[in-house]
């Protein structure tokens, strides 16, 4: 059996990656600190615990952890994905909506339903900057996602 095989490398990445010393680590799974070293080099291994439990948070949350079936992991990711891409795709119908509710006001010089589209897209713009905070979805890449188009506020994209 090849080191490779021999060795659990997620756990001792995480383990590394949680705070652990190659030390600790060769003691306790038997592999040699350069053999740690090397992969922790090649695999960009971070001793960061935010990093790591950031990760294994949105891994709980997506349902993926302690998966070791390639095709369930892919499958978990896809839907996770899927599940963020639909909320920025409700975001974009919700202003499309606003939008003609705003247009039709201004064309019919309707002073109250102007001011209460204003309200509306007050409201709007609250609720979906938490929900962007709350789905990690940042300007940069709704950006991408949408083809470059984003909605400015304050001078501000």
């Amino acid at each position: 059996m090849s080191a490779a095989r021999r060795y659990d490398w997620e756990t001792i990445r995480a383990e590394y990656e949680a705070g652990a010393t190659m030390g600790d680590l060769s003691r306790r799974h038997g592999v040699s600190k350069p053999a740690i070293s090397k992969r922790a080099s090649v695999e960009g291994w971070i001793q960061d615990i935010s990093g790591a439990v950031d990760r294994l948070a949105e891994a709980k949350v997506n349902g993926i952890v302690n998966t070791v079936n390639p095709q369930k992991k892919a499958e978990a990711l896809d839907r996770a994905a899927e599940a963020k891409a639909d909320v920025i795709r409700r975001h974009k119908a919700e202003w499309e909506r606003h939008k003609i509710i705003m247009d039709e006001a201004l064309a019919n010089e309707d002073f109250n339903a102007a001011k209460l589209a204003k309200i509306t897209a007050e409201t709007l713009k609250i609720r979906q900057d938490g929900e962007r905070r709350a789905w990690g979805i940042t300007d940069k890449a709704e950006t991408e996602v949408s083809g470059g188009l984003s909605v400015v506020w304050g001078g501000r994209a």
